[in-house]
């Protein structure tokens, strides 16, 4: 893992989203295709935002961009619900949706993401079928990765995803599966507080997601942290 500080989450977001677009850039240059796979939640809104400034402008300068954005993981919610991380997608990154990037969801009509988890399975398939330039996850206090809870499976069978729920709420959720999320080229791990940072620290100690994460990842690992 390469460890970054930051004073404060402006700092950081600057540092990544710069990188970030270096990537996009790169891939436009030699006209490939971006794959990204982004978390949900208010932290990383900022973020999201920053970039659609920045993929805006590029549209400006006339650079073709060929973008596509999955969420690690989703609620069995509409996205219209402020839960939902596809919603916050599209929210945050409005100016530029369906122009510069383009959703790979996560859902469909069915009841509960256990009786989709095939069928987004395949659609993720045939959609993304090679690994992420890079994955941005966040991480909880109990140290859970996307909806990969303590003590939950990681994966389900060889599907890319599968149906997860939030061990307090019993909400339902669709997640990327450990190997999924590790099928990437890099990936960002923002977080910030001490209490994070502490459980980062003693990760590989323990059977939590994130150390099961660190322990299989097969790329880089670039924490971006502030206090």
């Amino acid at each position: 893992m390469h460890f970054h500080r930051y004073d404060n989450f402006s700092e950081l977001s600057d540092s990544l989203v710069k990188q970030w677009l270096a990537i996009i850039d790169m891939a436009a240059l030699v006209r490939l295709p971006s794959t990204f796979a982004l978390a949900g939640g208010s932290t990383p809104a900022p973020l999201y935002r920053a970039l659609d400034q920045g993929l805006v402008e590029r549209s400006a300068s006339g650079a073709q961009l060929q973008i596509k954005l999955v969420a690690t993981d989703e609620r069995w919610v509409d996205d219209a619900d402020p839960q939902s991380n596809e919603g916050l997608f599209k929210q945050c990154m409005a100016a530029s949706y369906e122009k510069q990037w383009q959703l790979v969801s996560l859902k469909n009509r069915a009841a509960t993401p256990q009786d989709a988890a095939y069928l987004i399975d395949a659609h993720l398939r045939n959609e993304l079928p090679t690994p992420f330039n890079a994955v941005l996850l966040g991480m909880g206090t109990d140290g859970h990765i996307a909806s990969l809870f303590p003590g939950a499976p990681t994966e389900h069978f060889a599907l890319t995803c599968l149906g997860a729920l939030h061990p307090q709420t019993q909400q339902s959720r669709m997640s990327l599966s450990l190997p999924r999320l590790i099928n990437t080229e890099r990936i960002w791990l923002v977080i910030t507080g001490a209490e994070k940072r502490a459980v980062l620290e003693s990760a590989l100690e323990t059977k939590l997601p994130i150390g099961a994460l660190i322990r299989a990842a097969r790329c880089p690992i670039d924490v971006f942290w502030c206090p």
